[in-house]
């Protein structure tokens, strides 16, 4: 024989709704609400940080403008040339019996500067060597 669950609100005892997840902590608790214990509780929620909840509660006068990324329009071809020449000069260094770590540290030196690090990664200057050896 088959048996069914019936979910009562855990508040007042009707029938469920919804059953809700409480983050406390490092507990995670349930719970049981009808409609009307669970309008009570969405009423003044906010969703989590991040999704917008800032931007919501500004009004629109108040908002700064973000800035906008600058424009990469005909950047393709100078950081392609930048690469080759970075691996070019990595592949002398390379010859010369230098490490990774040495090379990254020269191409510094010479102002070969990597596009989004402070410093040249030894993983990132194998592969280009590796690339650039095909």
């Amino acid at each position: 024989m088959a048996e069914k669950t019936i979910l009562v609100c855990d508040v007042c005892g009707e029938h469920a709704q919804q059953t809700v997840a409480l983050l406390i902590g490092r507990r995670r608790l349930l719970k049981d609400y009808c409609a009307r214990h669970l309008g009570e509780l969405i009423n003044g929620a906010r969703g989590p940080r991040g999704v917008g909840s800032r931007r919501t509660a500004t009004p629109k006068a108040t908002r700064r403008k973000r800035a906008t990324a600058p424009s990469t329009r005909g950047t393709r071809s100078r950081t392609d040339a930048n690469k080759a020449d970075v691996a070019a000069e990595a592949k002398k260094l390379r010859s010369k019996g230098m490490s990774y770590r040495q090379i990254g540290d020269a191409l510094l030196e010479r102002g070969m500067n990597p596009p989004r690090a402070k410093a040249w990664n030894p993983v990132v200057l194998g592969r280009i060597l590796k690339r650039s050896a095909a």
